[in-house]
């Protein structure tokens, strides 16, 4: 009977440690990077509790998708991250994003996170601002693709920055030659292209060169004449979308 007893209080115990331990414990999902240019959101859990993130939606009004339709992960644990080929598509010059729980896309309530580049006043801004996510006539003024810089508690512009090169161009089928370059830029492809585009945006995201490309792994652009800067190079093919950055001197 004692060893019942002394059995049954050190379960207890146990079971009290155990909820103890996971008393505080929340999700905390963030966007962590977004390439407007070829519709990539990577989304991570800063917080210590697990997150269900298929029943997630993404909105950018007037379009929107659930998590669950644009990748087959369903779970986040924490510090975990996912990349998402998002299927609804944003402006590269000019766009905003809301990640929400629910599609209530009205209920500041349900949404978590938010960012607008190019101009403010989009449609979910005040729903942001509701949700305590953004600030109002804020936007990212830096040049996509972009980066959340903070530690997941953090909002706003401050906390955005231009994603790393290194990071942009990881996995990349294409190779820029020479880069910086003031005369000629090379594009070589690693796989033969029968049927793409090929098209270069300015840090506005506005469009400043664009030719098809067929039959070809090479192609050259006389960028003599462009303004010195950052430009961002994209590839449309069979293959997918790819984008490299391009400096001209």
């Amino acid at each position: 009977m004692k060893k019942q007893y002394t059995l049954k209080v050190l379960l207890i115990a146990i079971f009290a440690i155990f909820c103890t331990s996971n008393i505080g414990a929340q999700e905390n999902v963030r966007i962590l990077k977004l390439d407007p240019s070829t519709n990539s959101v990577t989304l991570k859990n800063f917080g210590d509790a697990n997150a269900t993130i298929s029943g997630y939606w993404f909105c950018n009004f007037p379009a929107y998708a659930q998590v669950s339709s644009m990748t087959g992960v369903a779970n986040l644990g924490p510090g975990e991250e996912v990349n998402i080929g998002s299927s609804i598509n944003f402006g590269v010059a000019d766009g905003e994003f809301g990640l929400y729980t629910s599609s209530n896309f009205g209920a500041s309530s349900d949404m978590i996170d938010y960012l607008q580049w190019g101009n403010s006043g989009h449609q979910r801004e005040s729903i942001a601002v509701g949700a305590g996510v953004w600030d109002a006539g804020t936007f990212v003024s830096v040049a996509p693709p972009f980066e959340y810089t903070g530690d997941g508690t953090q909002y706003g512009v401050a906390f955005w920055s231009t994603l790393g090169i290194d990071d942009f161009e990881q996995g990349s089928n294409l190779r820029l030659y020479p880069n910086p370059s003031n005369a000629t830029l090379n594009i070589e492809f690693k796989s033969v292209i029968t049927d793409g585009t090929l098209e270069v945006f300015n840090l506005l995201g506005k469009q400043v060169f664009v030719q098809s490309i067929a039959s070809n792994n090479l192609s050259q652009i006389d960028v003599t004449n462009w303004d010195s800067g950052l430009y961002l190079v994209k590839i449309s093919s069979e293959y997918g979308d790819q984008t490299k950055r391009f400096i001209k001197q």
